[in-house]
């Protein structure tokens, strides 16, 4: 193996924010907290001097570049340059499409050279708002992808808008050579659509959570992204099926939504006589408020269509609340030693419902979903490991990046 770079210069491309970014950029609409596992997983890095992180990501609502350090990490945000005129034109007039996205590129360029960074990570192959930008770099700095999902095969006859993102999705995914990826799925899934991929183990760092001892106001709650695809509908479908072989049950929703959605659900709600099972908390600014309230839950739902392993599964049964959810993505790997959550094929909202009554008719299942998902968590994600596999992706990617060009990779 060659020699090894010591103190590497790490740039991420990814969007993120979360509350104390919003209180630093002081933007003209604070943002909902996005992605905070790479906020966790960023803190956590930088306690090592082993390497140097910069951070790139768009946001909607600032001017101009916004940097700054937090906690050892440099920060660079930037605005995607969508007119206000532009931003709410029918997906065919899209701005950002009609450029090809050429101002968020020529930003994340000069970022990236006045970092000069070892190696570039893009989280996420997905979000053309800054994936895009990292095709500029092919063959001019080391690069990896972390692969977290795949949108190729679901977003079928949608929208322009996303139609764009997958054909962007597609070129990352072929032309790229390194790959991060934290699931058995997510390799399966990239290497049937790219064989040559070289794929690394990385995962990333969740915060300790711990038990809240809250009395329980609602038999279930919801807390994501609230959307067709994250199950919301199917889990206000179940809530009629519950109530027609149980009892009532109450459900507690928390999660960004758009008005016209919101309104949407609570028709929906109503025309299945749940409307009254409700609670709606919409979105919380901090995740210790999610928590809290979520702690609240005896059960977590989220049946997902499509995912990898979603961050509220995790929270969930890190918060000690036994999770009920579809076979979905890689949620699955959850039980492979031994069922810690309670699944059902996606889109058996019966199966749904029935692993819901399960739990709060058993009490002995009950407590052994919990404890099981709190085992499960603590050993499956174990931070001592998230730094040495970052680093030892980034000096494969180098070491292989030098050797294609020919060079001796430096101490």
């Amino acid at each position: 193996m060659g020699e090894q770079i010591k103190n590497i210069k790490v740039a991420w491309i990814c969007k993120v924010s979360d509350p104390d970014i919003n209180d630093r950029l002081k933007p003209l609409k604070r943002t909902p907290q996005v992605s905070p596992w790479i906020s966790h997983t960023a803190n956590y890095l930088s306690d090592y001097d082993e390497m140097e992180l910069h951070i790139i990501s768009p946001h909607e609502y600032i001017t101009g570049i916004k940097r700054f350090n937090r906690n050892g990490v440099y920060y660079y945000f930037f605005n995607n340059n969508i007119p206000l005129w532009g931003r709410h034109w029918p997906c065919i007039f899209k701005w950002d499409i009609m450029t090809n996205y050429a101002h968020n590129k020529r930003v994340v360029r000069k970022i990236i050279q006045s970092i000069n960074p070892d190696v570039i990570h893009l989280q996420g192959a997905e979000n053309p708002y800054y994936s895009i930008t990292a095709l500029q770099f092919l063959g001019k700095y080391p690069l990896v992808v972390n692969l977290q999902r795949m949108t190729l095969n679901f977003f079928r006859g949608y929208h322009k808008e996303a139609v764009k993102a997958v054909e962007i999705e597609k070129e990352i995914l072929s032309k790229f050579k390194h790959f991060s990826v934290r699931t058995k799925k997510m390799k399966e899934d990239l290497l049937s659509y790219n064989p040559k991929a070289i794929t690394h183990w990385v995962r990333y760092n969740i915060p300790e959570l711990m038990p809240k001892s809250l009395k329980k106001e609602y038999d279930l709650v919801y807390f994501a992204q609230i959307g067709k695809t994250k199950g919301i509908e199917d889990t206000i479908e179940c809530l009629k099926i519950l109530k027609s072989k149980y009892r009532k049950v109450t459900l507690c929703i928390m999660g960004s939504c758009n008005s016209t959605y919101k309104e949407y659900l609570l028709n929906m709600a109503e025309e299945k006589g749940v409307k009254d099972c409700i609670l709606w908390k919409g979105f919380l600014p901090s995740l210790e408020e999610v928590h809290n309230e979520a702690s609240k839950a005896k059960i977590s739902v989220l049946p997902t269509h499509w995912d990898i392993i979603p961050g509220t599964i995790i929270e969930s049964m890190q918060l000690g609340l036994p999770v009920v959810s579809y076979k979905a993505g890689s949620i699955p790997e959850l039980n492979e030693d031994r069922e810690n959550v309670l699944l059902s094929e996606i889109g058996d909202i019966e199966g749904l419902a029935h692993n819901i009554i399960r739990l709060l008719t058993d009490n002995d299942l009950y407590n052994t979903m919990r404890e099981r998902g709190i085992d499960c968590i603590k050993n499956r994600y174990n931070n001592k490991n998230v730094f040495h596999q970052h680093l030892d992706c980034y000096h494969l990617v180098i070491e292989d990046f030098c050797k294609s060009k020919g060079n001796i990779c430096r101490q």
